[in-house]
């Protein structure tokens, strides 16, 4: 019998490492397109509201990949 354990990570975990990833951004909004995407996956981990209701996020990051502008 096999034995599937799914581990959940913790919100610090999450946030230590989109702390990490935004360690890899250079500014330039092409080449960073892969590690916003995966910033917002983990942000949505910590607040879902943010996915319908962009003003909830309350981090930093200057551009809204999302925004369309």
């Amino acid at each position: 019998m096999k034995l599937i354990v799914f581990v959940k990570q913790t919100n610090m975990e999450i946030k230590e490492k989109i702390e990490e990833l935004k360690s890899f951004l250079t500014g330039d909004l092409f080449q960073d397109g892969d590690i916003l995407q995966k910033i917002y996956e983990l942000k949505k981990q910590l607040n879902p509201e943010i996915e319908t209701n962009p003003g909830a996020d309350d981090d930093d990051l200057e551009e809204c990949l999302y925004c369309g502008s």
